[in-house]
């Protein structure tokens, strides 16, 4: 059997331009070799052993070529090991061996890096491509407890009345305290037009809610912005394959509706947790003229660098980034690539700092891995991940304020003359 493995990888590796050097491919074939052993002892009888066993060593083998930092894959197969060892907890016995196994190898790289298997790689390729199945929310786990950061508009949730910073105490009366954020996704998911009932804490509220929830095919809307006087606003979301057209559609409309009039932009990036770093590249480069937008190094080299396009959108009209302590990744580059140009000023808290390029790599069972592959630079400044981005103009959003209010201060800062009427204008 592994003879078999041992040849397939032999092939691959000859077939690249990126081969392992020898001493390193001896290092691979030694810990599949124990993996192999402690796989046979654990799972008995797996009629898809040479598949899981080709899967595990493809794995390993892009790890050791692409992952940020140089890794020892024995300790990696030990991670492994324990992970198929764990089928005796209950929740564990549901995931197949080559999951649990990944899973556990993962776990001990970084919290962005994952194995998805083939269900979860598609509907994660489906978020990127702006749409997917579900409650509609973006959720953290802080403090053993899960917390709901923000809505999609049009969602399950919004229908339902759920509100930012609502608590998930319980999902169909089950209590998720002190479960792993993935277990917690897993939990709220299901087929479209199906509902779950959560319990709810909210501040407003002395006794827990029962909310119930239906699950629906979601649009993600990457882009909402409007003219408000001679200020353009703009507010994004997240970045996926809608991103950039949106920002584009809004520029346009700011060309057709104030042309030379345009006094400034209000960038509003707060709450997006990030994506496609193609999108936030041609973001960026919207309101750049050229210069750096962001560099990566793997394990101390250059791997890449991209600058903007010249021909700045919007003409040097002054701009201010919305941030908060939920702005994450691509939202990071474009704000750190316009604030180290001195395109931009950022306005409010300091970002989240995950400063950690991931690249989706698809696997021959037909899942996914997302691969920590770099660390990221912004506009030619030092790296922001595990800091963030600090603001220029501090300002952080009080309790019971509307949303309104805290975008008036931000443009105010532009010096223009905003009028906060128009209504908004969802970008298709």
């Amino acid at each position: 059997m592994f003879r078999r493995i041992l040849i397939a990888l032999n092939v691959l590796m000859l077939a690249t331009a990126c081969a392992l050097p020898i001493s390193q491919n001896h290092e691979i074939y030694g810990a599949m070799e124990k993996y192999e052993i402690a796989y046979r002892e654990i799972v008995k009888n797996d009629p898809d052993i040479e598949t899981n066993l080709e899967t595990m060593a493809d794995v390993l083998k892009t790890i050791d070529r692409r992952y940020v930092d140089s890794v020892n894959p024995h300790f990696l197969v030990d991670q492994a090991i324990i992970g198929l060892r764990e089928a005796t907890s209950p929740d564990m016995e549901e995931l197949d061996p080559t999951t649990r196994a990944l899973n556990a190898m993962f776990a001990s790289l970084d919290r962005y890096t994952g194995y998805m298997s083939p269900a979860k790689f598609t509907n994660y390729r489906e978020r990127l491509a702006g749409r997917f199945v579900g409650l509609g929310i973006h959720i953290k786990m802080k403090d053993e407890t899960l917390h709901v950061v923000s809505l999609l508009k049009g969602s399950g949730a919004e229908a339902a009345g759920l509100q930012d910073n609502d608590k998930i105490t319980h999902v169909n009366g089950i209590s998720i305290e002190g479960v792993s954020l993935g277990k917690a996704r897993a939990a709220l998911k299901g087929p479209s037009g199906s509902t779950v009932m959560l319990t709810i804490l909210r501040k407003s509220h002395a006794s827990p809610l029962q909310i119930s929830v239906t699950r629906r095919p979601i649009e993600i809307a990457a882009v909402e912005y409007h003219v408000d006087g001679d200020i353009g606003y703009i507010r994004i979301f997240s970045f996926n394959a809608k991103t950039a057209p949106g920002v584009a559609t809004a520029l346009a409309s700011f060309d057709e509706k104030l042309g030379p009039q345009l006094c400034g932009v209000v960038l509003d990036m707060r709450n997006n947790p990030g994506g496609l770093v193609s999108a936030a590249e041609a973001v960026a480069s919207s309101f750049l003229d050229g210069g750096n937008i962001y560099a990566v190094k793997n394990r101390g080299r250059n791997m890449m660098a991209r600058d903007a396009d010249s021909g700045d959108r919007v003409r040097g009209a002054p701009i201010v980034v919305m941030m908060n302590k939920n702005s994450a990744s691509s939202s990071e580059i474009v704000a750190g690539a316009l604030q180290y140009q001195n395109r931009a000023k950022i306005f409010g808290e300091t970002s989240y700092g995950k400063g950690l390029m991931q690249t989706l790599l698809p696997l021959d069972n037909g899942g996914g891995i997302r691969l920590t592959t770099g660390r990221f630079t912004t506009g030619g400044g030092p790296t922001f991940h595990g800091i963030g981005l600090k603001p220029d103009i501090p300002d952080s959003k009080a309790e019971g304020e509307s949303d309104n209010q805290q975008i008036d201060r931000a443009a105010q800062s532009l010096n223009c003359s905003p009028t906060l009427t128009t209504a908004h204008v969802m970008a298709q």
